[in-house]
């Protein structure tokens, strides 16, 4: 049998033709096919790109100039040993007299919660910690800037200073000094936490919760 047919060259022309035609469309719709694909990753791209930030909470600003913050007035942070969180001053007080060696401790109510401190450092190592005690250190920040209004102004350059020295000449009155009421309080504060105790890590704990928690002045911020 024989299965071969003739064509014209009439139809063989059209079909080259259709071929053709079939073989560009095809090539123009990968094209468009790659530049769109390729516009979208760039959109994406792009987007990952943008930072965004929160916004400033309610009745917060952002101040764009301002005077610059004094080293005085800045917050200083310093270092406690911790030994306890409790949820209320009885549970705290009961936990510290359970430990003879906790004689000295001072609890502090902060946001709700009571902490039991023993001592309070400037550099973290100055604070030892150990397993067997269940301690460790808590690093804080005392916002003091309030407490002129007191006669505490010197209450930051109390708590950073590493000389007993010179933190019972702040018990006496400076020459050209007034010797303010509220000044004068303040030196007998120094006078009884450095006749308590002559480490300066437990006179900062003892002198910071009298203006923490009685005077209010100085702030605790984690």
């Amino acid at each position: 049998m024989n299965f071969k047919k003739k064509y014209s060259k009439v139809t063989v022309a059209m079909a080259m033709l259709h071929g053709v035609i079939i073989g560009i469309a095809a090539v123009a719709i990968v094209g468009f096919i790659i530049v769109g694909t390729n516009g979208q990753g760039k959109e994406k791209a792009g987007e990952k790109e943008v930072v965004v930030t929160d916004p400033p909470a309610p009745g917060e600003t952002t101040p764009t100039s301002g005077p610059a913050i004094s080293p005085e007035e800045a917050p200083l942070q310093l270092f406690a040993k911790q030994h306890g969180v409790f949820s209320s001053a009885q549970s705290a007080q009961d936990f510290i007299s359970q430990d003879a060696s906790l004689a000295k401790a001072t609890i502090l109510q902060i946001g709700g919660q009571f902490y039991v401190w023993s001592e309070v450092g400037i550099q973290e190592d100055e604070i030892e910690v150990s397993e067997y005690e269940m301690t460790f250190r808590k690093p804080f920040f005392v916002d003091a800037s309030s407490c002129s209004n007191v006669g505490a102004g010197k209450l930051r350059s109390a708590l950073s200073e590493t000389e007993l020295s010179k933190i019972k000449v702040l018990t006496t009155v400076a020459e050209g000094e007034a010797d303010d009421e509220k000044i004068a309080e303040f030196r007998k504060n120094i006078a009884a936490v450095t006749a308590f105790t002559s480490d300066l890590r437990i006179f900062r704990i003892k002198l910071l919760a009298h203006y923490f928690h009685k005077d209010g002045c100085a702030k605790i911020n984690f």
